[in-house]
């Protein structure tokens, strides 16, 4: 199957960022059909990113997509209805189900593929969903909003609001500094801090809770 071959050219779980991890959930979420106060809370989600990301550590996140589609499909060995519960255990036996697919189902291919594209989703259903669950998390950190990237493209294009980019820049500096109270948090933020293109991602999550935040 080309399309396990395509999944397995991308990133594994364990070198993405979590929050690609939380916006591969979230969109999972929404393929299942988990809408609002249905979505698992935050301590819920937490634990599954650290379960993934160190259970299924070698996995290709191109590959936790896809599974999440088969299972919405009805391609896997499990039953798909969630009974608007998407919990840890659901999660574990749905990869269960798509590992005994890939057994069943694809052979490693001699030749060498593309990397994976990310399924699409609905703009407008993906925006009110990670406005949503923004809205009902506590602490409303920047950095944990859902498919924040994509929100803020959504926004650009819909002209929903003017950005000053010097304010949402120094802005996030101070909240990323203000995380420092050791030398480990140090060194992960002068790591953010170094790389442009986290950096500049770190801007526009700020950016989509500034937008959030006015409504």
């Amino acid at each position: 199957m080309e399309r396990i071959t395509l999944a397995k050219q991308t990133t594994r779980l364990k070198d993405c960022h979590s929050n690609k991890v939380v916006d591969t959930l979230a969109k999972g979420l929404i393929i299942l059909g988990i809408k609002g106060d249905k979505a698992p809370t935050e301590p819920e989600l937490a634990y599954m990113i650290n379960m993934l990301q160190t259970d299924y550590a070698n996995l290709p996140i191109g590959e936790l997509d896809l599974a999440f589609e088969l299972m919405a499909k009805n391609k896997l060995d499990e039953n798909p209805e969630t009974y608007q519960n998407f919990s840890v255990l659901y999660l574990s036996r749905m990869m269960g189900a798509y590992a005994r697919f890939v057994r069943v189902n694809w052979v490693e291919p001699k030749q060498d593929f593309i990397q994976i594209e990310q399924p699409k989703l609905d703009n407008k259903e993906m925006f009110d969903f990670a406005l949503d669950i923004y809205k009902k998390s506590k602490d409303k950190r920047f950095d944990s909003i859902f498919m924040a990237l994509d929100v803020f493209k959504y926004i650009l294009k819909n002209n929903l609001m003017e950005f000053n980019y010097s304010e949402i820049y120094n802005l996030t500096l101070i909240k990323l500094k203000e995380r420092i109270i050791d030398r480990e948090s140090k060194n992960k933020i002068n790591e953010i801090l170094k790389d442009e293109d986290q950096l500049e991602n770190m801007c526009r999550r700020m950016a989509v809770k500034i937008y959030f935040d006015s409504l």
